[in-house]
């Protein structure tokens, strides 16, 4: 039996992302499939006084920003792939997280005034995250994709673990034909701090990093034997570093923890702090189970 592919995802947020929009029509247009965008009004915000007259405001604006987005959107896939929309009474991230299911993407714009925004409030993207369990792209309202050759930028901490990341890195470039760098860092003040001396006569750390990362990559490169690939080592903060490659590409990934995990877990402050600084759109790959800890159990000896 033919079924339709699921289609990209895009949040619509009030002040209506047109690079959002743009953004994931690139996608969908990229994959062949459709594009389907979501507004959320967030009706129950108007508390239990509002009246009719106040909820038809709300709908007609909502309607409004959502029609102006769509007219945007088919403007942009000029009739190649379809587009749908759904105008949703819930709040943005609970009307994204029920289209998004079978989504193979979802796209959240993201807006200047978040880098403003206190470390403990989740942003759209941070809580769309921690539910859906598809990559989710978070995408700067004042990104500009220039005409500089391609480069998609992927962060990896321990390389033995990050082979998922890793090969959507590579599948992202391959579909970009874009240069991959791949990004690890040495950071670990606690080392430097226990023994001063062996930390500062440790000049093999670059290469060890580097080797890391290389034992890893054979089975990727003949995967995708057409994507060139660069290792980049740095010896700076982790997020410092990230943000500072994402002024140079057109893509940035990062993994990410299951939304099975305790309510933000799954993003760490080194994501946080990318996905409100970076200067290109940041993929956060499909969610990845932890590694479990079976705890031993140690009985007591029975007296005989």
């Amino acid at each position: 039996m033919h079924t339709t592919p699921a289609p990209v995802v895009v949040a619509v947020g009030r002040k209506c992302s047109l690079v959002a929009i743009d953004f994931a029509a690139a996608e969908a247009l990229r994959h062949h499939r459709g594009l389907h965008l979501v507004h959320g009004m967030d009706v129950a915000a108007l508390g239990p006084d509002a009246d009719s007259a106040e909820l038809a405001r709300v709908e007609e604006e909502a309607g409004a920003v959502l029609g102006a987005a769509v007219r945007h959107a088919m403007a942009v896939v000029g009739g190649l792939v379809p587009v749908t929309s759904t105008l949703s009474e819930a709040p943005a991230v609970s009307a994204v997280y029920a289209s998004a299911h079978d989504a193979p993407l979802v796209v959240v714009g993201r807006c200047p005034e978040s880098r403003l925004t206190h470390p403990y409030v989740r942003s759209v993207t941070g809580a769309v995250a921690a539910r859906v369990h598809v990559p989710v792209v978070s995408v700067p309202d004042d990104w500009e994709d220039d005409d500089a050759p391609p480069h998609v930028v992927v962060g990896v901490d321990h390389p033995e673990q990050s082979v998922p990341v890793l090969h959507e890195a590579f599948q992202a470039a391959r579909d970009r034909h874009a240069l991959l760098t791949v990004v690890t860092s040495r950071w670990d003040p606690a080392a430097y701090v226990l023994d001063p001396a062996a930390y500062a006569a440790d000049h093999a750390w670059p290469e060890r990093l580097r080797a890391g990362v290389e034992a890893v990559l054979p089975a990727l490169r003949a995967e995708y034997d057409e994507v060139p690939v660069e290792i980049h080592v740095r010896k700076a903060r982790p997020g410092e570093v990230l943000i500072d490659a994402s002024r140079h590409a057109c893509l940035l990934v990062l993994g990410r923890h299951d939304p099975v995990l305790p309510r933000d877990s799954h993003l760490g402050p080194i994501a946080r702090s990318v996905l409100a600084e970076a200067a290109c759109p940041v993929l956060l790959t499909t969610p990845r189970r932890p590694a479990r800890v079976r705890r031993a159990i140690h009985l007591d000896p029975q007296p005989a």
